[in-house]
């Protein structure tokens, strides 16, 4: 070891000594905001030429893309007027366990209809719309399925305002602008008519079944009341021949004692035996009960269900008198297309068009420098 050694490490301590390596940088490899101006300005037909090709392949989207066309309706909870027979027929019914509906829970109906993929499948079925989503009738085998959900049901949405929970917009967009109003609001109706034919059938079904338990009542009372009429008719006959039989015809219910004179008083008891009513008065009864054509007079509260069930007959509600909603606006022949959105399309197209150029003038710049 060298003296010169010695005393580094004499005076370090015999300690290592940090160091601190600073990597090579060469100035000419970055590029400044000053340099890059300068590519772009000596290269600003690359740049310009990178422009204008995205704005032509943005115009030609444009043209050839099929516009898309959205038809929008505002709805609103129905008035009360719209729903004034359902409520006057449940208040007139309230023993018979039906809700009562108010516009608020019956316009939350519709929206839950409305929602409902099934509903949306049966109207879609029911008027044929894959027929106008396929390209070719020939395709019609294609999976009907697919269509819905990519073509239809995808393309309809309702949305509640959070502002106004109680204003729902409903939107259909399709290629066509006159059949997406044509077809949302033929939506609206056949949903809206669900709704009532629901909430009806929901009201009437109670009512019905309340009308059947009164009817049974009613048929009930008047086979009893037939089999009692019949068993009354058999005793009187029976007590005829008795009466017959004893000659008890006048006869009185206080015994008789021989040897005393008895009084010319027939008393009549609930305890008297038929036969000693005498046998005309039998008769008499006999033929009343034979020759009766109704026994409803003779059957206690019969009138009273009668008429129970004449006010439930009258309470059977008719949906044509119901609505489940208010149209705020039908909706209208879309006159904008909503895509493509022509002024975003060509802002897109040049900016990504700036992008592509800077980046290829940057590129030849570093190819012309590695030349150099």
């Amino acid at each position: 070891m060298d003296p010169e050694s010695r005393s580094v490490d004499s005076r370090s301590g015999g300690q290592p000594v940090p160091v601190c390596v600073v990597p090579y940088t060469n100035s000419e490899s970055e590029i400044s905001l000053v340099d890059l101006w300068r590519i772009i300005a000596a290269r600003k037909y690359l740049v310009l030429m990178s422009v204008l090709v995205a704005v032509a392949l943005a115009t030609v989207y444009v043209f050839v893309a099929e516009p898309s066309y959205r038809a929008e309706a505002n709805l609103l909870p129905p008035q009360q007027q719209d729903i004034q027979a359902l409520a006057v027929n449940i208040n007139g019914s309230s023993d018979l366990g039906v809700e009562r509906y108010t516009p608020e829970l019956v316009y939350q109906a519709f929206l839950k209809n409305l929602r409902s993929k099934g509903l949306r499948r049966e109207f879609f079925d029911a008027n044929d719309l894959v027929m106008h989503y396929l390209n070719d009738a020939s395709d019609k085998d294609a999976n009907i399925d697919r269509v819905f959900d990519r073509k239809f049901n995808v393309n309809l949405q309702v949305q509640e305002d959070k502002a106004d929970p109680s204003l729902a917009v409903v939107s259909l967009s399709d290629t066509d602008p006159q059949l997406a109003s044509q077809w949302l609001n033929q939506l609206v109706e056949f949903a809206d008519k669900r709704t009532v034919r629901q909430l009806v059938n929901d009201v009437n079904s109670a009512i019905r079944s309340e009308i059947d338990g009164i009817q049974r009542q009613m048929d009930s009372k008047l086979k009893l009341a037939a089999q009692r009429r019949f068993d009354r008719i058999n005793q009187l006959r029976e007590a005829l021949r008795i009466a017959k039989e004893t000659a008890a015809t006048g006869a009185s219910v206080s015994p008789v004692v021989p040897g005393k004179k008895q009084p010319n008083i027939v008393v009549s008891t609930g305890q008297m035996p038929l036969y000693m009513r005498g046998e005309e008065a039998l008769k008499a009864e006999i033929s009343v009960l034979e020759s009766r054509k109704s026994d409803e007079p003779f059957i206690p509260a019969l009138r009273n269900l009668q008429e129970r069930k004449a006010f439930l007959d009258g309470a059977l509600i008719d949906a044509g008198q119901l609505s489940s909603i208010t149209i705020d606006m039908a909706a209208r022949v879309p006159y904008k297309a909503e895509k493509p959105r022509k002024s975003f399309v060509f802002l897109l197209a040049s900016v990504l068009g700036l992008m592509f150029g800077i980046f290829a003038a940057m590129i030849s710049e570093v190819f012309n420098h590695s030349r150099q």
